[in-house]
């Protein structure tokens, strides 16, 4: 049963409303934008729901049209959409193209705007928290889909029966890989670009660690420069930017050569420049023996059927 502060209430049972709506959203990269539907800016005394600023502000200058919030006591997904004015300046083409905002969590919620500085315990009342889900770019307008927090129960939960490993590399948990991904994750460079799909890297040089018997004071070791990564190495991993245009995007890799030379499966909506620096964790293709058992050492935790029969095979005649 939902909670309206007692202040709020009050104003609402006045009959004379000074009401608006207002949205906060906190993207995966930990950046925060708010919006609120008044002609005013809304500014809250506190930062609300644990964002890391002494105030907030919302901005009144996007515009913000919410459309009616559909909710049930089931499970049925609640959800609406929310309408901004899109002059290029916030939300970014190539941004919102990239993913930059999937995700995202959201909170929504009215207030009032006849309060100076109004507080969540008092003059608040939330609508609806969530991710967000679909980004339409239109015109001069963009539509964003906000889904609540039942959407995570639509997911489907359970194993399909398959020849090939079914985890994550490095997921843990039961019944999951657990395999420890500190020695198989590594920092690159960009040193040649093709376009956004194809570019060559190298492995950064490594500091190894000081003597046992080091005084502090001492020199470092010098930088040792690893091995170049066998051919597919990377192949069906993922590497993660770390600085450049696309810094906190990640990619999937599709191959993998020992020159290293790396194709992704999807380009890059951001350009990919010569000194980028990414973060590449290896590939794991989901075999029994070329990965999981000859590459990671890892086959008491596979997690497929490889020597289950086909239906082919159970269904010959005898």
């Amino acid at each position: 049963m939902k909670t309206i502060p007692a202040a709020l209430q009050a104003h609402y049972n006045s009959g004379s409303l000074c009401v608006a709506s207002a949205l906060l959203i906190r993207r995966q990269d930990g950046k925060v934008f708010a919006f609120t539907s008044h002609d005013l800016p809304l500014v809250m005394d506190v930062s609300p729901w644990g964002v890391d600023e002494a105030e907030q502000v919302f901005d009144c200058t996007q515009g913000l049209d919410v459309s009616g919030i559909v909710s049930t006591a089931g499970f049925n997904v609640d959800n609406l959409e929310i309408t901004t004015l899109d002059d290029g300046s916030l939300f970014v083409r190539e941004e919102v193209l990239a993913g930059m905002w999937q995700n995202a969590e959201f909170w929504l919620f009215r207030y009032r705007w006849d309060v100076l500085l109004p507080t969540i315990a008092n003059d608040v009342e939330v609508l609806m928290r969530g991710w967000l889900g679909e980004i339409t770019l239109g015109t001069s307008t963009l539509t964003v889909e906000l889904r609540g927090l039942k959407q995570k129960l639509q997911q489907s939960v359970g194993m399909v029966s398959q020849k090939t490993c079914r985890s994550r590399l490095g997921a843990v948990g039961l019944g999951q890989c657990n395999r420890d991904l500190a020695d198989l994750t590594h920092a690159v460079e960009v040193v040649a670009v093709t376009d956004k799909r194809s570019f060559v890297i190298t492995q950064l040089p490594v500091q190894p660690p000081p003597e046992p018997d080091a005084l502090p004071g001492d020199p470092l070791p010098p930088l040792v420069q690893p091995p170049a990564f066998a051919d597919d190495y990377l192949g069906e991993g993922m590497v993660t930017w770390v600085s450049g245009a696309n810094k906190g995007l990640s990619q999937k890799v599709r191959t993998h050569t020992a020159a290293g030379v790396v194709t992704l499966v999807m380009p890059m909506v951001l350009p990919i420049a010569v000194g980028d620096q990414l973060t590449a964790v290896a590939g794991c293709r989901k075999r029994l023996m070329e990965d999981c058992k000859a590459k990671f050492g890892n086959v008491l935790n596979f997690q497929g059927e490889p020597h289950r029969p086909s239906p082919d095979a159970l269904t010959k005649p005898v």
